[in-house]
Order: structure tokens, then C-alpha cells, then sequence
């Protein structure tokens, strides 16, 4: 009877959230462990008061489990009795009034120095595929660009007799790039971009048709597990890599600012306090591949 009351809720969330198998997973294992508890303590999950709940999240957190843990937890006891409420199986819903735990936020990871030396030592190969996934990452870690705005450049938008990039926005940014970037940049446009219909977009999938957000995601992921720096990387761990890396070389905070799209307030303008010639010179002589 229990087990059909919680495969009948995993049913529910299956057909009406949309979410990832690796949540259906979790709402298991948690509800589970929480039904575990409540039977070495001899109570049925339809008698549950909200003092039980909360006797169970002190019960978590004596066994060590982290803020996070118990918050995902009181996540998944929440979505389950709401379920039973709903389904009239329960008179009252034990966790109403029952706050998540607010977890604190850690800091975004990025790689080392060394570490995106590695990456970008990698042979890539001189084929359409290995050409422009090189220039890809030269380029996301030479400006700390979003994965939205390198996969929205256009052909125009970049220089590399001047060594810019430009991103065309609510507030227009240029962007100095270093050799190493402009050197990949102009092997992948020469001799490995292949457009389709006229695509102008700069960074284009095998199909010769747009670079997506997903297709951008995989590319960082298959060269970033080659060197295994011990935690998942992404395009923002490339962009946070870029402003650690400039400002540990004594880089201005507000060029940083600049180079990321930062806004700051309307007193503090960032390009009142500082030139374009200024951050030219703040990117070759911080920008570790400069």
C-alpha cells in the first residue's frame, strides 16, 4: 500500500513536472529514507505533524548531512504531502509553513592557470570540428564572454586585424582578444567555418547552421573531462576564469567590470572612469595568453 502511495506520486510528477530523472531520483530516495524513519519510530506517513517533519530535519542534521541535503530534503517531503493533500489521502498538509532551508551560495569554481593551459594544449585536430572548438574556447576565456553572446556573434562583430570582439547588446561592449585567441579565430574562419545558405553567424555546428546553447555546453564538456580538473566546468567557469585570472595579475577591478558587462550605478559609470585605450591596456598586460 505505501510503496503504491509513493509510485503513484513519482507517477504524478513524472506526467505533470517536467523534471530531470536525476530529481525523480532524489524525490525517491528522500521520501523513502523520511518513511524509514517514520517506521523506526512507529508512525504511519498519514499521522504526520509538522513536529515530526521538523524532529526529522534536526535528526538529518545530527547525522552530518549538509544544509544542502536537508533542503533538497524539505523540498521533496513538501512536493510529496501537498501531492497527498491534494489527492485527499491526507486532512492536513505537516509541511505548510515549513520554510526550505536557505542553502549558501559557494562561489563559482574556476580553473587554474595551469589547468586551461592543458585545455587549450589539447590537439583539437585541423578538421571543421577541431578548428572551430578550439577557436571556441580561445575565445570564451579571452573575453569571459556568456555562452549567449559568443553564440550570437557575427562574422562582423569581430576584428582580428585590431584584435577586438564587439557585442552588440542594450550597452555596446568591444573586447580586446590576445594572439592565442586571434590565431584560432583565423584558422577556424579561413579553413574550417563551412556556412550554410549564407549563415553569417561566427560559430556554426557540422550542419553549417547556428552554434546552439546545448552544442556549446558539449563541446566545453568533452575537452574539459580530458583534463579532469575534479569538478563540472561550463562556459561560466571559462568567463569566471578569465576575471579570477586577470584580476590575481593586478588587473583594475572596474575593467574587469567593463570587459564582463558588469552594470554598476549611474555615479559610477564604467566607461566614464575608464577609456577604451585603457582597457586595451589592462587586457595585454593582465590576460595570461594575451
Amino acid at each position: 500500500m505505501l510503496n503504491n502511495v509513493v509510485g503513484e506520486f513519482l507517477d504524478f510528477l513524472t506526467k505533470n513536472k517536467k523534471l530531470s530523472k536525476n530529481t525523480l531520483e532524489s524525490y525517491n530516495r528522500d521520501i523513502k529514507q523520511f518513511l524509514n524513519y517514520l517506521e523506526e519510530i512507529g508512525i504511519n506517513y498519514y499521522n504526520v505533524k509538522k513536529s515530526t517533519i521538523l524532529n526529522y530535519l534536526y535528526y538529518l542534521k545530527k547525522k552530518g548531512k549538509s544544509q544542502a541535503t536537508v533542503s533538497r530534503n524539505v523540498s521533496s517531503l513538501k512536493a510529496f504531502y501537498h501531492y497527498l493533500f491534494m489527492k485527499k489521502k491526507i486532512e492536513e498538509d505537516p509541511t505548510y509553513m515549513i520554510n526550505t532551508p536557505k542553502v549558501e551560495k559557494k562561489p563559482p569554481t574556476a580553473l587554474t592557470v595551469e589547468q586551461v593551459d592543458m585545455l587549450l594544449s589539447i590537439d583539437f585536430g585541423n578538421d571543421e570540428k577541431g578548428l572551430r572548438d578550439k577557436a571556441l574556447i580561445e575565445l570564451l576565456y579571452a573575453t569571459g564572454l556568456k555562452v549567449s553572446e559568443v553564440i550570437s556573434l557575427k562574422l562582423e562583430d569581430v576584428n582580428l586585424s585590431y584584435g577586438y570582439v564587439v557585442i552588440r547588446s542594450n550597452k555596446e561592449r568591444v573586447i580586446p582578444i590576445g594572439s592565442h585567441a586571434i590565431e584560432a579565430l583565423k584558422n577556424y574562419i579561413e579553413k574550417g567555418r563551412k556556412a550554410k545558405n549564407g549563415e553569417n553567424t561566427l560559430f556554426l555546428n557540422l550542419r553549417g547552421e547556428k552554434l546552439t546553447r546545448q552544442g556549446c555546453w558539449k563541446i566545453i564538456r568533452e575537452y574539459t573531462d580530458k583534463i579532469n580538473p575534479g569538478f563540472p566546468v561550463t562556459p561560466n567557469t571559462l568567463r569566471q576564469s578569465f576575471a579570477q585570472h586577470m584580476l590575481q595579475n593586478g588587473a583594475d577591478i572596474r575593467a574587469v567590470q567593463e570587459m564582463l558587462g558588469y552594470q554598476t550605478d549611474l555615479n559610477t559609470n564604467l566607461l566614464s572612469l575608464i577609456s577604451k585605450s585603457k582597457i586595451k591596456e589592462v587586457y595585454n598586460k593582465f590576460h595570461p595568453r594575451a
